[in-house]
């Protein structure tokens, strides 16, 4: 039985969630709390509300966002985050009250669910959402971040428009396997909506843009994916740190700048409002793909040293990374924060083997950021790892294991700029 069977409408619907939400805070005390992240333009509060054990501490725990209603007349969108709520205080949910910090923003635009109308950008944050959202992820950076729309009977798929819900890695670079990676989380919260009986399709930003600027009778010229994609690219703001008034940078979802900033794992999300007519069956089908998602982090994925959202190969690639350091959660957020800041200024690492028993690998640093602290790990197919030196003195390693192979994680210092080489000795492959 889904939380709402109607879909909220105009003041009175507002008010209505609000006090929806006041009552699951209040019956949930033990799990949840409420925070007013800040006001809109017309005074009405923009709430939050954080779910997670409060009995362990948060030093050990993801955070996890999930925003909706961004686009006052997307209806969908509003009867997802009680639906996301309602499930996040159950007994299945533990593992991830247990593993992560998640705040649901219901309502990000208030105006909008009011007017029932647009009331928001297209091509950047407004300056509401820079504000309020900037203080909140000042103190809580994302390590994820989804952000619901809902599409109606005049969007849709370029073939078939009113009858598309689709999943859209939002924002994201081809740095580092981001692409590769966000991806292949899409796929698996595809599979697990397509198991629920929600067929999802999966469509990066720049397919949705050029929906959005196709012809509608005859479709798109081809061209148009390549524009769109320099487009998106070139109007990326890295400096968008969410709590600048001026309106700048592209994105559709409110998820885009927190990639730029923090190399936040960034998803958009479109539930359909017009061919799902059960307000009921448009929040199941929200909520799954998101579940999905929030249960991945809580799980380690095979080429990460730690449980969590996979967002800590910073430069490189699967074979040979940057990751960050740090014994919990949030020492490797602050960690991998800092070293996405600084990417520009790593050489891509190397490694090389010379003989049989040898790996050679070398990274570079030029900048000014110091001591550079970061860890260098590399895939490799020989094991045991017998030893590891700098400068012919033997340096500190851990290993972690995937199905088929070994993952060593060298933490490193660089007290100043420049190119260092470690020499892994190792068995025969």
């Amino acid at each position: 039985m889904a939380v709402f069977n109607h879909i909220p409408m105009g003041q009175e619907g507002l008010k209505e969630i609000y006090r929806w939400v006041d009552d699951f805070v209040n019956k949930n005390d033990a799990t949840t709390y409420k925070k007013v992240i800040g006001k809109s333009p017309d005074n009405w509060d923009i709430p939050a509300v954080f779910v997670t054990n409060r009995d362990l501490p948060d030093s050990d725990k993801q955070i996890a966002v999930v925003t909706l209603a961004r686009h006052g007349q997307e209806l969908g969108a509003r009867v997802v985050g009680p639906e996301i709520l309602h499930y996040l205080t159950g007994d299945d949910a533990k593992a991830i009250r247990d593993t992560q910090l998640v705040i649901v923003i219901p309502v990000v635009n208030p105006e909008g669910f009011i007017l029932n109308q647009f009331h928001s950008s297209q091509t950047r944050l407004t300056k509401t959402e820079r504000l309020v959202l900037g203080r909140l992820f000042n103190s809580y950076p994302p390590d994820m971040l989804i952000d619901f729309h809902s599409l109606g009977e005049s969007n849709g798929s370029k073939y078939d428009r009113g009858d598309l819900e689709a999943i859209i890695p939002a924002n994201t670079t081809r740095w580092a396997m981001d692409e590769q990676i966000h991806y292949y989380v899409a796929q698996r919260m595809q599979e697990a909506a397509e198991n629920a009986g929600w067929p999802y399709e999966i469509h990066s930003l720049e397919d949705l843009a050029a929906y959005k600027f196709a012809e509608r009778e005859i479709g798109n010229m081809p061209y148009a994916y390549l524009q769109e994609k320099v487009f998106l690219l070139h109007m990326m703001d890295s400096y968008d740190n969410y709590d600048i008034p001026e309106e700048a940078a592209y994105t559709n979802y409110t998820c885009g700048p927190a990639y730029e900033k923090w190399h936040t794992l960034v998803i958009g999300m479109e539930t359909n409002h017009w061919a799902i007519t059960n307000p009921g069956d448009i929040a199941l089908s929200g909520v799954v793909p998101c579940l999905a998602l929030l249960k991945m982090g809580s799980t380690r994925f095979s080429w990460e040293r730690d449980r969590g959202y996979p967002v800590n190969i910073l430069h490189g690639d699967f074979r040979i990374s940057l990751r960050p350091l740090g014994k919990n959660a949030a020492e490797r957020r602050t960690s991998r924060i800092r070293i996405w800041g600084e990417r520009m200024y790593f050489n891509l690492p190397q490694r090389e083997m010379p003989d049989p028993e040898t790996t050679l690998t070398r990274v570079r640093y030029f900048g000014k950021d110091l001591p550079m602290e970061f860890a260098l790990c590399l895939r490799m197919r020989q094991s045991p790892i017998k030893r590891i030196t700098l400068d012919g003195r033997t340096v500190e390693f851990e290993t972690f294991k995937d199905k088929c192979s070994t993952f060593v994680y060298i933490p490193l210092v660089m007290d100043r700029a420049g190119t260092i080489e470690l020499v892994i000795k190792h068995p025969p492959a």
